[in-house]
């Protein structure tokens, strides 16, 4: 007895899914990377696994090494970049739990439905040299309403348990602590410095400012709202002023400018790990962020 073995199908199909596995992976982590990196991280994974099936005498050990350690770790640095031991670890094994998830749905699915029969009829109906496509496209229209669903699952959890870090906002020699929510949504950048932009509550930052400062970001207030003639009380030179910024945002049928100020530093405890950023701009919002009060800050997913 012997097995014809079809390199290209197999690559195909471990690409495919390597590339699924690793988006999950993304979405679950809130990690950023671009789609290049996702495809190379991908078709690592296709090679590894198709060099294993055309060399069935490979050892045991080796073949574990290859599939289990050595492949999932190039995927997850290539894909994400170089981390910590220790984060690598947790990823590495988030990866297997998504994997052993995703595998558990297609099985199941296979062995209680009557998609066994239909591969068989389909077996039988073709030419041998035709089968790997079939089993292909049937794959890939079986993965995607699981995938569809594992993400509407994922983002259902984090929009009822979103990401909460304690954070310092630091302005000269002034600090004040407070909790922020990772927003994915929060795109706002500076237009000068092409950074990140947070946004905070005023409540909360006025303890940072000065009464200059304070005077300064009420008259830009002012001017936003539409009393242009409060610009001219503005000294645009006093050291006061120099940290004002207008950010530009952009909602469903609105679109406008929000006053923000430039902090020194911010600090994000993520664990163990300080995640320090300096002369981040911070968009005021006069309101409450949370109905909850349980934070005060939305943070902007690059700053982690």
């Amino acid at each position: 007895m012997y097995y014809e073995i079809y390199p290209d199908i197999i690559f195909i199909i471990n690409f495919l899914f390597d590339l699924i596995l690793l988006y999950l992976l993304q979405i679950i982590n809130r990690k950023k990377s671009k789609i290049g990196r996702m495809l190379c991280a991908a078709a690592i994974g296709g090679l590894m696994a198709t060099i294993v099936t055309i060399f069935p005498g490979i050892n045991m050990v080796i073949r574990f090494m290859l599939i289990y350690i050595v492949s999932s770790i190039l995927m997850i640095e290539i894909a994400f970049g170089r981390m910590k031991i220790r984060e690598l670890i947790i990823q590495v094994v988030i990866l297997y739990i998504i994997t052993y998830f995703v595998g558990g749905l297609i099985s199941s699915i296979y062995h209680n439905t009557n998609l066994r029969l239909h591969l068989y009829r389909i077996n039988n109906g073709i030419k041998v040299s035709d089968i790997s496509w079939k089993y292909m496209a049937i794959i890939i229209l079986l993965i995607i309403p699981v995938i569809l669903v594992i993400i509407w699952l994922i983002r259902g959890y984090y929009k009822r348990n979103p990401d909460i870090y304690k954070i310092d906002l630091i302005l000269g020699d002034k600090k004040v602590q407070a909790n922020g929510m990772l927003d994915t949504g929060n795109c706002l950048y500076d237009p000068l410095l092409n950074k990140p932009v947070i946004i905070v509550e005023f409540s909360l930052i006025k303890q940072l400012l000065s009464n200059d400062l304070i005077k300064e970001l009420e008259w830009a207030k002012e001017g936003l709202n539409g009393d242009k003639s409060i610009t001219g009380q503005w000294d645009l030179v006093s050291e006061s002023a120099v940290r004002l910024r207008l950010i530009p945002y952009q909602s469903i049928g609105k679109k406008g400018l929000l006053p923000g100020v430039r902090l020194d530093r911010i600090v994000i405890y993520r664990g163990d790990d300080l995640i320090t950023s300096e002369n981040i701009i911070a968009a005021i919002f006069d309101d409450k962020l949370s109905t909850k009060d349980d934070y005060h800050v939305i943070l902007h997913k690059e700053l982690l």
